[in-house]
């Protein structure tokens, strides 16, 4: 089979106030053309489907108006990231059923319609004599899992609870089919973009948590990675840049499977703007930035002493591609200028307080003053 795998979608988004809607809207519309190109059996979306537990009506819109679309051509599964309600997302799971589409939001598939059969964590998809088995283990929260009656064992580690919960969503494995598991979780070992908060509440996860399988279809993390070839664990990533230290390609995971393996194939993603970050020393320049980075959305950097006249900032705000503005020079210059005025034995003091907690004594400045002379200590 041929199925995408994709996550953190985060419709609804917005940076610095600007909305990322159509950008979106045009990602899920090449989600489609590839799909359809590629013949795609399945989509699987690993999670943080909507940006908020509460998305705004047009997310929720786009949302299912792109998924009913996507399940003309193939079924969709979709299970709830951190970012998502979970029970929000599955409300209205038995009219998508009937368009093919799985909202797991919880660990009951064994009602689940044509073309899945599944059961407790697990569902299966056929199609001529393969068949593909998929663990769907929705973000694990200690809370969530509680609120499914899965309590987590209080003499066990998150580790290891999560361990047991991916263990149980793995029963539907086969030894003769393809084995995937799907899942919201922060693995040790990925990377992260330089300014990603900590991922959620969890601690990172040991591979060792992961069931065996043909490939783990992971969500959480923004930069598409592998974070381990021989487990064939891979984060999709965000299909747009969603912060501007989330440099890099994006990318749809093509998966082509086969009872005995995964092979999976990178789908470049063309669609959403630029993230740019630019540094200005004047208005003038920062204006001539904006012109020069027209489509994409502009961070300025601004090092000078002079600060923009609220005229000048509002006519910067007017540009369609302004996202923020940084200062960057008074604080490391006025901290430099600080610095010239003050003596070695004064800067060494200071040192010394901020990795002792105490003042150093004045034998030892004296001794510092003696090092600095090049007299013998």
């Amino acid at each position: 089979m041929k199925i995408i795998h994709t996550s953190d979608w985060h419709l609804g988004k917005r940076l610095e106030g600007k909305s990322r809607l159509p950008e979106q809207e045009q990602m899920l519309g090449e989600l489609e053309k590839v799909a359809r190109n590629a013949g795609v059996d399945a989509i699987i979306v690993a999670g943080d489907v909507f940006d908020t537990v509460n998305p705004p009506a047009e997310a929720e819109s786009l949302f299912y108006s792109a998924c009913l679309s996507l399940s003309r051509i193939c079924p969709v599964i979709a299970i709830a990231g951190n970012h998502d309600n979970p029970e929000r997302l599955s409300a209205p799971c038995g009219i998508a059923s009937e368009c093919g589409i799985l909202l797991g939001g919880s660990l009951n598939y064994k009602n689940v319609k044509e073309p899945f059969c599944g059961g407790e964590g697990f569902v299966s998809l056929k199609k001529g004599g393969e068949r593909v088995n998929m663990a769907l283990l929705p973000y694990p929260s200690l809370a969530r899992m509680s609120q499914l009656g899965y309590l987590p064992q209080p003499e066990k580690s998150y580790s290891e609870n999560v361990r047991d919960w991916l263990s149980l969503c793995s029963c539907g494995f086969t030894a003769s089919d393809c084995n995937i598991t799907v899942s919201h979780i922060f693995m040790s070992g990925s990377e992260r973009a330089n300014d990603e908060a900590e991922l959620g509440t969890a601690a990172l996860l040991p591979l060792d948590v992961l069931p065996n399988a043909h490939y783990s279809a992971l969500g959480h993390v923004h930069k598409p990675q592998c974070v381990s070839k021989s487990r064939a664990c891979y984060y999709s990533g965000s299909p747009l840049a969603y912060s501007f230290d989330d440099g890099g390609g994006k990318f749809f995971n093509l998966l082509n499977t086969s009872p005995a393996s995964v092979r999976v194939e990178k789908i470049p993603i063309g669609s959403g703007r630029r993230l740019v970050t630019v540094t200005a020393k004047s208005f003038d320049e920062c204006m001539e930035k904006l012109k020069e980075n027209v489509g994409a959305l502009v961070r300025v950097l601004y090092d000078s002493p002079v600060p923009l006249s609220s005229g000048k900032y509002a006519e910067m705000r007017g540009c369609e591609n302004f996202v923020t503005l940084k200062n960057i020079y008074l604080v490391p210059k006025r901290v430099a200028a600080e610095k010239k005025t003050r003596t070695d034995a004064e800067l060494f003091a200071e040192f010394y307080e901020a990795q002792f907690s105490e003042k150093p004594s004045s034998s030892m400045i004296a001794l510092f003053n003696k090092a600095m002379n090049g007299e013998k200590i």
